[in-house]
């Protein structure tokens, strides 16, 4: 039994009636084309879309979800499940899940919809900020409270290691 590890992809935020890309993949990649394939809308049994026997099946779909879905046949192969919701609405909003029955794994990603009106308003905040917002440490500040911190850890592993050496009385 092999270990895999779930990655949930990037995805972007699609605006009303847009379409949106939900993606995971498995690490190390397993070919899936043969494999069942199921979309869920986060833990529940309701079901996105479907994917068993080779070919997808619209029979178990949510009506809601009912030729608005695609999944990417080719990416399977590669151990990546990539599905395609197309008319997205505010109702799309919400977590997913990708179950592979055979394999026993889960994988969650979430799908932010927007209107136009918000990403209108986000590009706009956007384009108007030229710095960081006051209070956030930038990243070379960052790196610098990182080495800091660890510097001291280092040390107090290394003192515990040689007490732990004199007190078994090895040195």
């Amino acid at each position: 039994h092999c270990l895999l590890h779930v990655f949930p992809l990037s995805l972007s935020r699609p605006w009303r009636e847009g379409s949106a890309t939900l993606q995971c993949r498995l690490d190390p990649p397993i070919n899936l084309s043969s494999r069942t394939v199921e979309w869920n809308r986060g833990h529940t049994l309701y079901v996105v879309h479907v994917y068993r026997s080779r070919r997808d099946d619209p029979d178990s779909q949510m009506l809601q979800y009912r030729d608005r879905t695609t999944l990417n046949h080719g990416d399977l192969t590669r151990g990546v499940s990539t599905l395609t919701i197309s008319n997205v609405s505010l109702s799309d909003n919400g977590s997913y899940e990708v179950y592979l029955p055979q394999l026993e794994v889960r994988c969650s990603t979430h799908l932010t919809v927007v209107t136009k009106e918000q990403e209108n308003q986000t590009k706009r905040n956007d384009s108007s900020t030229t710095s960081p917002p006051t209070g956030e440490r930038n990243d070379a500040s960052n790196r610098e409270a990182g080495r800091a911190a660890i510097i001291p850890t280092v040390l107090l592993i290394l003192i515990l290691v040689v007490l732990l050496v004199l007190k078994s009385g090895k040195i």
